[in-house]
């Protein structure tokens, strides 16, 4: 029996593990603290209005968020519930989820009514790595479709992280784990993000000044697939990846791996991009988290951000050029 029958029958599990640069005191009563989940639970675009947290085992905690559906521009009211099962100061959480109304987020019905959630926070000097599982789901799009909305919370808490620990003096020996940047473009939305959506405009702007990228493929629909190579001081730099989520021209989300020699992911990392329409242009917001890692990646993930913002540089000449 494959993996993907056996999963079929006993119900898709959802991992995530990220790293936050704060002590885990901090990172649990983000977590813990109504007031401080209402300052980051929730994919980006969507506020929490009201909150009871899961800290009293036998307890029923609640969420209620308030956003805009991309597509329709229409503000929607998402609750979601459950019951508190373990609560282990500062180190874990256990709770059933389940949405109130299934629909309220496009979901049909399903023979799982809740699910559990699992976060256990694990101390690593003064950073906090979250250890993420939620399951069972019935389908794998079900799946990957919380995965995207988790993650999305989850930048906006790293986010939230620095902004709580505003004398925190970075580290410059760090790997960095996180990268969020937004970055403004006078050009039109539509025109800005098929700046990331069509191969041959991906191709013009994508990689560091002074590479030059071969986009194979680039399929900018969920499930797409993606490869492409950079080109530059005598190396070559081929990477895969695959589309998870595309809401044009709202957002995307998408993984992608460094490959080596031996065609063996070095790092993989998951990347979202906002698109908002301002006064003048495009509002991007970038958020990247490295996922896996080998012993042969911190020696490139060092280069993240000066890599991607000089990337960025580069989309912004072009789209400069598209609009003269």
């Amino acid at each position: 029996m494959t993996a993907t029958a056996a999963e079929a029958m006993t119900g898709y599990e959802l991992k995530i593990t990220r790293v936050f640069d704060a002590p885990r005191e901090l990172v649990w009563q983000s977590w813990t603290n109504p007031e401080m989940v209402k300052q980051w639970m929730g994919p980006r675009g969507f506020q929490v209005t009201e909150c009871v947290t899961p800290t009293e085992v036998g307890k029923r905690w609640s969420r209620t968020l308030e956003g805009c559906r991309p597509g329709s521009d229409r503000l929607v009211r998402l609750r979601m519930s459950g019951i508190t099962k373990e609560v282990k100061p500062p180190e874990l959480l256990v709770y059933t989820f389940a949405w109130d109304d299934r629909t309220s987020v496009g979901l049909a019905e399903s023979p799982y009514k809740e699910n559990i959630v699992t976060v256990k926070f694990e101390e690593r000097g003064q950073k906090t790595v979250m250890h993420f599982t939620q399951a069972p789901f019935a389908t794998e799009s079900e799946r990957d479709g919380h995965n995207v909305g988790w993650n999305n919370a989850f930048d906006t808490f790293a986010e939230f992280m620095l902004a709580e620990q505003p004398h925190r003096e970075p580290d410059p020996d760090d790997i960095p784990s996180e990268l969020h940047l937004k970055r403004f473009f006078a050009a039109p939305r539509q025109l800005v993000f098929d700046a990331w959506t069509k191969p041959e405009m991906v191709a013009a702007w994508w990689g560091p000044k002074c590479f030059t990228t071969k986009v194979e493929k680039w399929e900018a629909r969920a499930g797409g697939e993606i490869f492409a190579t950079m080109h530059g001081m005598e190396q070559s730099h081929p990477m895969s990846g695959r589309f998870v989520d595309v809401y044009p021209p709202y957002r995307l989300h998408f993984t992608a791996a460094a490959l080596g020699k031996d065609g063996i992911p070095m790092f993989e990392n998951w990347n979202s991009v906002f698109f908002e329409e301002v006064e003048g242009g495009t509002m991007v917001t970038l958020d990247v988290h490295v996922m896996t890692q080998t012993d042969l990646a911190p020696q490139y993930l060092k280069g993240m951000t000066p890599g991607w913002t000089s990337s960025l540089e580069k989309l912004k000449e072009m789209l400069e050029r598209k609009v003269a």
